[in-house]
């Protein structure tokens, strides 16, 4: 079983503070990792590790698709896709949006060359397996919230990305909305796209996701497969809170309390 991602003896600063300590962690071609943590549990700094917009230091080192020495990052990059609503509000060129799809070839915010035939197609291509063709005129900045999301996910996987990473990628989203982009990842999922999906809200972790790992402070407080992990106990534990975990037509549901 081929390795996906491997985190050793990880320590990650941004801006001076050490976000990340001592992380190790894997992820295998067969899985699919929910990471769950409250703000500030370094969510959003693990997954720039993974993506290589951030390094470990100290000796600390990641790699990717079972290479055992390095590789370029713009190697690593064409089989990793990124979506995030902190991506969403930087994306601030006038574009349409197949151009913003399109501009995943590049990994560009805009076009600054020339779109190939091919190129094109792709970008095509991939808002029609979204079934977004209907947004590929229409422009960004125009689009609602949900849209331009979708678009973005769209760009994510002009490379046929082997891994998606989504951060927190429901923020903002109304219900329905979040269960029609929850529907993709299961398709997405089914379609052989590996997937590493940050959220703090245990109602998004759809079925194709196999395993868990929780944060807290910046250190991996527990990690697993997902029957194991999405536990009453557990996740009060790691959230710091008490919160009663139930679980319905196989997905889990959080509330505050424990039942009497």
């Amino acid at each position: 079983m081929s390795i996906l991602v491997q985190i050793k003896n990880a320590d990650v600063y941004v801006g001076g503070n050490k976000i990340l300590k001592s992380l190790n962690w894997s992820m295998s071609e067969e899985e699919n990792w929910a990471v769950i943590g409250n703000n500030g549990a370094g969510k959003t700094t693990f997954m720039k590790l993974i993506f290589g917009e951030l390094i470990p230091v100290y000796g600390g080192e990641v790699r990717w698709f079972g290479n055992k020495g390095s590789i370029p990052l713009s190697e690593v990059r064409k089989k990793i896709g990124y979506v995030s609503a902190e991506y969403q509000s930087n994306y601030d060129r006038p574009a349409l949006g197949w151009e913003v799809v399109a501009s995943g070839h590049f990994s560009s915010i805009g076009l600054h060359g020339d779109v190939t035939q091919k190129q094109k197609k792709v970008a095509f291509d991939s808002m029609s397996y979204l079934g977004i063709e209907y947004l590929s005129y229409a422009p960004y900045q125009q689009m609602s919230y949900g849209e331009a999301r979708r678009v973005l996910l769209a760009r994510a996987m002009v490379h046929r990305a082997s891994l998606m990473i989504l951060d927190e990628p429901c923020t903002g989203l109304d219900i329905p909305t979040r269960e029609t982009f929850l529907e993709t990842m299961e398709k997405m999922s089914r379609k052989g796209t590996r997937m590493i999906y940050v959220t703090h809200r245990i109602e998004e972790i759809m079925p194709c996701f196999t395993h868990v790992l929780y944060l807290k402070n910046g250190k991996i407080f527990k990690q697993g497969r997902k029957e194991a992990m999405m536990n009453t106990k557990t996740l009060s534990r790691a959230l710091d809170c008490s919160i009663t975990v139930e679980k319905n037509f196989n997905r889990y549901y959080a509330a505050i309390g424990y039942k009497k």
